[in-house]
């Protein structure tokens, strides 16, 4: 139970704390005012766009800033300021009393270390324990942290962990010394929503094991509705407001936490539709900009008024520790971001496919003999896309998901044409596609583009971001020199960015701007099939609703298809008309999205369905979760491909006999490949349903 914060001091107290960074570019104001306090056994989610100061804010608690950093106000643990400490008092407080646990796990570990002899080094470093001591208090850390075979593991190197076995790891390194105060910075942002799961449930139960305060850094309100208690919301360096997490989500006072929550992807109501996403115009007030006399969201704000703009509010109380910097925080509503509106649903069927896939098969290497040219047969290939059956429907979209090493990038990479299949047959339209990009005529070329996760690495840093959309203009529509510039404008525009980006650098830009800038390019070819490949995963919840919005706009104006892949069901389920679902290089499950979302549904869309965190504080999570990772499919599969992990398994025919492809009981074209009979996998998910309703 967490502590009531009027009982005792705050472990972490911070007061008007500013953070400016002086470099040869000019002066940035990362963090412009920021106060909050951390309490004991609790969790503090803190929230916001990128660009907002909340990764800063946790490096200046941690004293982890560069010398080109100024620090103003204080920052103070049991008391203590932080900010005026010396080095060596503060390295006894760094993963000591304070611990830090990053967003990249893969970063935060010695890739020339074993795990073990990482975590023991803390443990010699900071409380003085001799070798053997330090193994066995390793091996109980891991223990604690839900790692498998934990007298083993830490004789492995990182790159032969899991993301989230990795993650687990770096968890365990920061709970070594038993911290006062745990510091998380995006820990599950890179991490597939099953393992996201097991994170989220080991940092609820981290909070009721250790009496700990948290500090969990994140832009992912669904993340925050499920592990925080109170709720900071940072914007432009400022805390906007501040509150109880039932508080937040349900009666949010700042304009700018309202207009989050309307960007998160919701289910579907009980009449079946799905609500269309708000976003907020414009970005995140500049940190080079000085800080104005006037509210730096009144730009963004659909209640700005004439005081906004000359008057600067500080926090106003609304009630119940209730906080928010807003002048009329009793007006806030969600109706300001505009009346909640159906999303616009085409219901056009396609007589036939625009693509289809029929036995797509993709198998990396080969088998690998004893003696390299002779001898027998020791290690088959990697087999990543086995027998894949899809099509996509015209001015249609197909979502496909599963964990990572499931296959599905595999997929859009064969269906582009960058990695060539072993086998199967593609067609768009009525016309077979060769295997490899480059045997591809210019007109299919130009039928298929790809949008892909990083536009970072998508857009040459050394030029202009004009090249990337006129070159394909050029190249594939056909137009001349002086019209390529001008439809290259349009582009600009309809994507959200003005057409004086047409000469900016890509550095000079947002991660959201530029994958604006990569969805332009692939316009540009006026494409039948566009291949999205997590191309919303890295960005920002209002950006991310900005962007899938304008991709549905664009759709509904000239018929373009989609396979969207995702690993987030909140977004798949806003904007697939059909679902595919991989697992190990197989489909678990296909059909129309309505009806692979709900029961009955194979096990593995349910487990994938009951990990996804939503954006309600009071839901309860179910209990599936999935042991181990997804098998590295050098092996043909004897029986069914999930029968190792599967929590429904139902005996010794799930590893001895392939699943049968059944029929879903509402549609023709949902399948589901599993043993278990339809009507008991409905009453199995059902009466799970009923058991977390029962639990709230």
């Amino acid at each position: 139970m967490t502590k009531d914060a009027g009982q005792e001091a705050p472990l972490v107290q911070i007061d008007q704390l500013a953070v400016t960074f002086y470099t040869p570019r000019g002066t940035f104001r990362a963090v412009r005012e920021a106060s909050l306090e951390i309490h004991r056994g609790e969790v503090l989610g803190l929230v916001g766009e990128s660009g907002c100061g909340k990764s800063t804010a946790a490096f200046a608690i941690m004293g982890y800033l560069p010398g080109t950093a100024s620090v103003d106000g204080s920052i103070r643990f049991e008391g203590k300021d932080i900010t005026h400490m010396s080095k060596s008092e503060l390295r006894s407080l760094r993963g000591n009393r304070i611990a830090m646990v990053y967003q990249d796990p893969a970063t935060s570990l010695n890739p020339t270390m074993r795990v073990g002899p990482q975590v023991q080094e803390v443990l010699r470093e900071h409380l003085g324990m001799n070798s053997r001591r330090a193994r066995e208090r390793t091996v109980e850390l891991f223990e604690s942290v839900g790692l498998a075979d934990p007298a083993s593991i830490g004789s492995r190197y990182p790159h032969q962990l899991s993301g989230g076995m990795q993650q687990r790891v770096v968890i365990a390194m920061a709970l070594a010394c038993d911290p006062d105060l745990l510091i998380m910075d995006e820990p599950t942002t890179v991490l597939d929503v099953t393992t996201e799961a097991t994170i989220l449930d080991l940092v609820v139960d981290l909070k009721q094991r250790v009496n700990a305060g948290i500090l969990y850094v994140s832009h992912n309100l669904a993340v925050i509705a499920r592990v925080a208690d109170r709720v900071a919301v940072m914007y432009a360096g400022q805390i906007v407001e501040q509150a109880s997490v039932s508080e937040v989500f349900k009666s949010p006072k700042h304009p700018y936490t309202t207009g989050l929550l309307s960007c998160v992807p919701t289910p579907p109501a009980e009449s079946g539709t799905v609500a269309k996403l708000s976003s907020i115009p414009g970005s995140v007030y500049p940190a080079s900009e000085p800080s104005a006399e006037a509210c730096l969201f009144a730009s963004r704000c659909p209640m700005a008024q004439g005081r906004c703009q000359v008057e600067t509010p500080q926090m106003f109380n609304a009630g119940d520790g209730h906080q928010a910097r807003c002048f009329f925080w009793s007006d806030v509503r969600p109706e300001i971001w505009g009346k909640a509106e159906p999303r616009a649903e085409d219901q056009r069927e396609a007589a036939e496919p625009v693509l289809s896939a029929k036995g797509l098969r993709k198998f990396y290497g080969r088998w690998q003999r004893k003696y390299l040219l002779f001898g027998p047969r020791i290690r088959p290939p990697v087999r990543a896309v086995t027998d894949v059956d899809f099509e996509v429907g015209a001015g249609r979209t197909l979502g496909i998901v599963g964990e990572s090493g499931s296959g599905k990038t595999t997929v859009a990479w064969v269906v582009v044409g960058l990695v060539p299949r072993n086998r199967g047959e593609l067609r768009l339209r009525h016309e077979e596609l060769a295997s490899s990009v480059a045997e591809r005529s210019h007109k299919h070329r130009a039928a298929l583009r790809m949008v892909f996760q990083n536009p970072t690495a998508s857009l040459n840093p050394k030029l202009p971001i004009r090249h990337a959309i006129i070159r394909a203009l050029r190249k594939f529509a056909g137009l001349g020199k002086r019209e390529s510039k001008e439809r290259a404008k349009e582009l600009l525009e309809a994507v959200g960015l003005d057409a004086s980006h047409l000469d900016s650098a890509p550095g000079e830009l947002s991660g959201g701007q530029q994958q604006r800038v990569a969805i332009a390019g692939a316009f540009a070819a006026n494409p039948d099939v566009i291949v999205a490949d997590e191309a919303v995963s890295a960005l920002d919840v209002s950006v991310q609703a900005q962007v899938l919005n304008l991709l549905q706009e664009h759709q509904k104006e000239a018929g373009t298809s989609y396979i969207f892949i995702t690993h987030d069901l909140g977004v798949v389920r806003y904007v697939s008309d059909d679902i595919l679902v991989m697992y190990a290089g197989h489909v678990a499950e296909s059909g129309p999205a309505e009806h692979v979302l709900s029961a009955p549904s194979h096990p593995y869309t349910e487990a994938l369905l009951s990990a996804a965190p939503v954006p309600d504080p009071d839901a309860e999570p179910t209990e599936i979760r999935l042991e181990g990772a997804v098998p590295t499919m050098h092996e043909r599969f004897q029986g069914c491909f999930f029968a190792g992990r599967c929590p429904r398994k139902i005996g010794p025919i799930c590893d001895e006999t392939p699943p049968p492809a059944r029929t879903g009981p509402a549609s023709p074209n949902h399948i589901i490949n599993c043993h278990i009979p339809l009507e008991e996998l409905s009453k199995m998910q059902g009466e799970q349903v009923v058991e977390s309703a029962g639990r709230k």
